[in-house]
């Protein structure tokens, strides 16, 4: 049984799937299992895939036809073997002692979430940087700790397997944009702990050919009506944990940030 099982949904990225499978090939910490679910993709990615997984054993290539990348990483969930789970986008990457750093610190404190900074390739995805360890288990405390309010992107957390399963966390297959909204604030309440991991960093890509930034009108229309969709998720759960005054303070920060 694998420590880590890393769940990779892949359509259209033949162009930066290499980089991304080769950050995780180069983690100092090897115990890994990577399940890269082929969403049907029809450019060479499903190819690319299955070269390297002839290569490396610990690569688990799942095709399937296109059903979008909440029932992509749900599938990934249920063919997960891992003690803990993550969620790496394969147009990112991620810095070589990333697994290394935050299962250490995700064993030592006994947290069912560990979540990391992370920078970005563009001006408009500010970036999060953790300085120290800190260990959260109060709501409010949870909430400052990881931006979720504001930044809810569940590629930045290394999840306990057990936690996700036991709690019957999945992606709302609804939804092709804010479905990380739903999944990483229900995570959040639902957790025991977080635990920030200082100095190791995932690279977020923006991919302006992703299915998410599809310049497809009536595409296009439906993502721009869920972000409100997600917008009204995080005010309801803001005020059902009675955290509004939270919610708008985050808002106001990442303004001036």
């Amino acid at each position: 049984m694998p420590v880590v099982s890393v769940i990779i949904p892949v359509y259209k990225v033949e162009k930066y799937l290499r980089r991304c499978l080769d950050s995780l090939v180069a983690q100092t910490f090897q115990d890994w299992q990577a399940v890269c679910i082929d969403d049907g993709s029809p450019d060479r990615s499903p190819a690319i895939l299955d070269e390297y997984a002839q290569k490396d054993a610990r690569i688990k290539v799942i095709h399937k036809q296109n059903a979008g990348v909440s029932a992509a990483r749900n599938d990934g969930i249920k063919n997960a073997d891992g003690q803990f789970i993550h969620f790496l986008d394969a147009d990112d990457w991620i810095d070589p002692e990333y697994f290394q750093a935050m299962l250490t610190l995700a064993l030592d404190s006994g947290a069912d979430m560990a979540v990391s900074g992370f920078v970005s390739d563009n001006k408009y995805t500010k970036p999060i940087v953790y300085k120290n360890v800190r260990l959260v288990r109060g709501i409010v405390d949870k909430l400052w700790l990881t931006y979720a309010l504001t930044d809810s992107y569940v590629w930045r957390y290394l999840f306990r397997a057990d936690f996700i399963k036991n709690n019957q966390l999945v992606f709302d297959t609804n939804l092709i944009a804010q479905e990380d909204t739903l999944f990483v604030l229900n995570a959040i309440a639902k957790s025991n702990a977080v635990v920030s991991v200082p100095w190791v960093n995932y690279h977020y890509m923006f991919n302006e050919n992703s299915a998410l930034n599809c310049r497809d009108a009536q595409h296009h229309a439906k993502v721009k009506a869920q972000y409100k969709i997600g917008k009204q998720y995080r005010y309801q759960f803001a005020k059902k944990h009675k955290v509004l005054w939270l919610w708008r303070m985050r808002k106001i920060i990442n303004f001036f940030r």
